[in-house]
């Protein structure tokens, strides 16, 4: 018997987009935990180390050459309530800009989730336990094409798992934008363009799903306050263009004390209702040079990242 791989399911689990017509959307999850708690404002967000995930263009712009980091996230709570494990969403990022002018960008995430049971065509239960999960590779260039504009072209190889019998790998790539305009000595404005997740379809049972393909724009002030105190606001706009097509969008702010400590906000909007939320979050920079972040999503109650959590760890150079 043919086996049904619930695909919308394991979609769901992975993202909360809810489509069945969209596969791998975890490839559209903030790859950054700063953003994510300023409203998952990622296209305009200054380098990170998760830049290779958000937006690779911004790191031949950064005073710094070289950054790495990791998060983690049991995503989407809501929908693990009552089983014995949650989704686990884990990324490893890093750049390392040589000279002046060229980056190259690497990471790798991974998304698992709970076992579930699979059924056949008639509905009925085959006995055989569904370990869904996803996975991708990724690597990106990044050159300053001028004193104040990064282009860059990002690849991910992804790789997604049903059972042992039932998987599929697809390709795909990002252009990205970023262009810093200084406003004095002290303050810049930060703008930003990304096409993201344009490529192959993921293939199961013969069944094609496109991957989350969004194009997005983005603005990110920023200006500091004496020498140790910064402030940001930015915002966020994208369009999926794959699949179930919407608007998505983010708003959020930063404001950073002598260099270590910072408190963000946020807000994040979408014409799919369910994935309104606000986001709340903290971090702690030590000698600029090691930075710890803390998100946290505040969603109604049919919000399926309501009270989702996330922590990043990053060390830059």
């Amino acid at each position: 018997m043919k086996k049904i791989v619930l695909l919308a399911a394991s979609v769901l689990c992975l993202t909360a987009a809810a489509n069945a017509q969209e596969a791998a959307s975890f490839l559209d999850v903030t790859g950054d935990t700063r953003s994510a708690a300023m409203g998952e404002i990622s296209t305009a967000m200054e380098a990170s180390a998760f830049s290779i995930f958000d937006n690779a263009a911004a790191a031949p712009l950064s005073s710094k050459k070289f950054q790495v980091g990791a998060y983690y996230s049991p995503w989407a709570k809501e929908l693990t309530k009552g089983l014995d494990k949650n989704n686990s969403l884990l990324g490893v990022g890093l750049y390392y800009t040589i000279g002046e002018k060229h980056s190259i960008l690497a990471g790798v995430r991974y998304m698992s989730m709970p076992e579930s049971a699979g059924y056949d065509d008639q509905g009925n239960p085959t006995g055989a336990s569904l370990k869904p999960s996803d996975m991708s590779i990724d690597l990106g260039y990044a050159i300053r094409a001028t004193k104040n504009l990064g282009v860059s072209l990002t690849a991910h190889y992804i790789s997604s798992k049903i059972d042992n019998d039932t998987k599929a790998g697809a390709v795909a790539f990002d252009l990205g934008l970023f262009y810093r305009l200084g406003l004095g000595k002290k303050s810049n404005l930060d703008l930003a363009f990304r096409a993201a997740n344009f490529g192959t379809k993921l293939e199961f049972d013969g069944v094609g799903s496109n991957l989350p393909g969004k194009v997005s724009v983005g603005g990110v002030y920023s200006t500091m306050f004496g020498d140790v105190h910064s402030f940001k606001a930015g915002v966020d706009l994208g369009y999926k263009v794959m699949g179930d097509k919407f608007f998505t969008g983010g708003a959020g702010l930063e404001y950073m004390a002598f260099n270590t400590i910072a408190v963000r906000a946020g807000y994040h909007f979408s014409d799919n209702k369910a994935l309104n939320y606000a986001t709340v979050g903290a971090g702690v920079r030590v000698i600029d040079m090691l930075q710890a972040d803390f998100a946290y999503l505040l969603g109604g109650d049919n919000c399926p990242l309501k009270g989702t959590y996330r922590v990043g760890l990053s060390v830059r150079f």
